[in-house]
């Protein structure tokens, strides 16, 4: 159909993703990190009634809404939608794998400034807010890279086949 929306030129309905074992793991345990990372903090507060400790340092309470309430469970639509081959889940992993990298950018920035600052983050806290996202971001850096190879070899392969089609008309 004409007029529907395009992800490098490439329609919605030709986005035919074949998603591998580790791309799957990674949006499950993408989507659980997101959420269990912030519950041992909110527990905390609510059992102490008293603010989280060490949220000044390095997040705010912004951050454990966004990644509870949308972005981990997006991960877990997204990867619901590949299972079906619905398009749209090529546009929501593209998105979620950016985030990822631009995370894992800004995490290298915040905890050198940190540590040149004198901030001290306990290790727990080093740990579970900033290894396991570089980590994720790592990972989200290299299932990015095959992504968009499978998308330019999608098209390539829709160009040549249109090409072909028009030459034979």
């Amino acid at each position: 159909m004409p007029g529907l929306p395009t992800i490098r030129g490439i329609k919605a309905e030709e986005l035919d993703y074949d998603a591998s074992k580790g791309l799957k793991a990674f949006l499950v345990l993408g989507g659980v990190v997101l959420i269990v990372a912030w519950i041992p903090d909110i527990i905390q507060t609510i059992v102490s009634n008293t603010a989280p400790p060490f949220i000044d340092v390095y997040t705010t309470s912004v951050t454990n809404v966004l990644d509870i309430g949308i972005i981990g469970p997006l991960f877990l639509v997204c990867l619901y939608l590949l299972n079906k081959k619905d398009g749209l889940a090529v546009i929501i992993l593209a998105s979620l794998l950016k985030a990822c990298i631009m995370v894992g950018m800004m995490l290298i920035i915040q905890t050198t400034c940190q540590m040149i600052a004198g901030i001290e983050i306990p290790l727990p806290q080093l740990v579970t807010k900033v290894f396991t996202f570089l980590l994720m971001s790592g990972f989200a850096f290299y299932f990015n890279h095959r992504l968009y190879s499978s998308l330019s070899q999608l098209r390539k392969k829709l160009t040549d086949d249109a090409s072909l089609n028009g030459s034979l008309q």
